[in-house]
This record gives structure tokens, C-alpha cells and sequence, in this order.
């Protein structure tokens, strides 16, 4: 079995529905999860979709009382070959697809909100005006800007596993060192920065939401 650092490597969606199986079926799932985590040829995508197919499998065969053997065989390359394609694989495929899409969507409007208050900071820190005092504030900015770098990662994450190519990542970029910019040159009451946000949010909602309804 691949050990914790390995497992890492690789992110199957939902892998929290593991905890919810007995032992029995983690150990079936985990050989599964090996198995797949070996696998260069299959790209992460399709390995996530094996995993979550082979997961509610477990989660059925769990309530059945069936045998995990029954669930997941033995052999694993048939059992692989066999949801790699087909109904079971699209439906599947279909599911974390528009999961991804309200990941994304969530992501974004917490970037937005998050960015937007470590740009008041610096604002702040600029006209030397803070809202309580520096440390409390900037303890503020701190937190918000892990919040917006973890969803930068999230967001970063899918737009890599359909491959979007780099548009939307060069927006934000762009945005974000616009925003700066704004801010160094005028840290002034009259704010557009947030109104830059919110655009570089709904041009990237417009122009990837028929990309999302593309995947099959």
C-alpha cells in the first residue's frame, strides 16, 4: 500500500466517503486507490472518476452486506477497464464535472471578497489609517490572503484537469497586479479595484461555463 506522502500525489474528489466504509471495504478501496495511483497512463481525471465510481460501489456493497471481493475483484485491471468507459463512466464523469464547476464558482467569489480585503490592508498601511490598529488588521490581511491563495490553488487545480489552457490564470494575474498598481499610485477613498474584481470574475464565469458544459 502507498503510503501517506504518495497518496497525496493524487486527488480523487470526495475521498472524505472513505471514512464512512468499514474496514474491510477501506482496505478494498485503498488496493484500488494503489492500483490507480501506479497507473501513468490514465490522467488524474479518469482516476478520480474510477475511485468515486469504485466509492459509491463500496457504499452500496457496505449497506448490502456483500463481501468487498464481490465489489471491488481481485483483478483490478479488468475491473479498471471496465468503468474506464461506458454509461457508468459519463454519468460519473458528468457528476464531478458540475461539482468542479460550483468548486470553481465558490472558489472565485472567495478570491474576490478575500483579495479585495488584503488590498484594503495594504491601502490602510499606505495612509497609515487602519480600521482597529496595524496588528489586528494586518492579522486580517494575513487570513484573507491564505483564504485567497487556497482557492487560487483550487481553482488552479480544475481549470489544469479539463485543461483550459492558461486564459484564466493570466486574468487574475493581470487583475491582481492591476489592482496593486491602483492601489501604490492612488490609495485614495475612490476605489475601482473591487469593481476590477468583480469584472475579472464574471469575464472568466462568461467565457468557461460553456467550456464546463463541453466536458462529457
Amino acid at each position: 500500500m502507498a503510503d501517506g506522502k504518495a497518496r497525496k500525489q493524487l486527488h480523487i474528489d470526495n475521498l472524505y466517503l472513505v471514512k464512512k466504509l468499514d474496514e474491510d471495504y477501506q482496505k478494498a478501496f485503498y488496493r484500488l486507490y494503489d492500483y490507480l495511483l501506479e497507473d501513468t497512463k490514465k490522467s488524474d481525471l479518469d482516476k478520480s472518476i474510477i475511485a468515486n465510481i469504485a466509492l459509491e460501489q463500496c457504499m452500496e456493497g457496505m449497506k448490502a452486506q456483500k463481501k468487498p471481493q464481490l465489489v471491488i475483484p481481485r483483478d483490478l485491471k479488468d475491473y479498471v477497464a471496465k468503468y474506464s468507459k461506458g454509461p457508468v463512466y459519463k454519468e460519473m464523469k458528468k457528476k464531478l464535472r458540475n461539482q468542479d464547476y460550483e468548486k470553481l464558482q465558490i472558489g472565485s467569489i472567495w478570491m474576490v471578497f478575500a483579495i479585495a480585503m488584503v488590498l484594503f490592508f495594504l491601502k490602510n498601511l499606505l495612509t497609515k489609517d487602519y480600521l482597529a490598529n496595524y496588528a489586528i488588521d494586518a492579522i486580517v490581511a494575513c487570513i484573507a490572503g491564505a483564504i485567497a491563495f487556497q482557492n487560487f490553488k483550487i481553482k488552479r487545480r480544475i481549470i489544469r484537469r479539463y485543461q483550459f489552457g492558461s486564459f484564466y490564470m493570466r486574468v487574475d494575474a493581470a487583475t491582481i497586479l492591476a489592482c496593486v498598481f491602483i492601489k501604490l499610485v492612488s490609495p485614495s477613498n475612490f476605489d475601482i479595484t473591487y469593481l476590477l474584481l468583480v469584472i475579472s470574475f464574471f469575464i472568466t464565469k462568461k467565457k468557461i461555463k460553456p467550456q464546463f458544459e463541453a466536458v462529457i
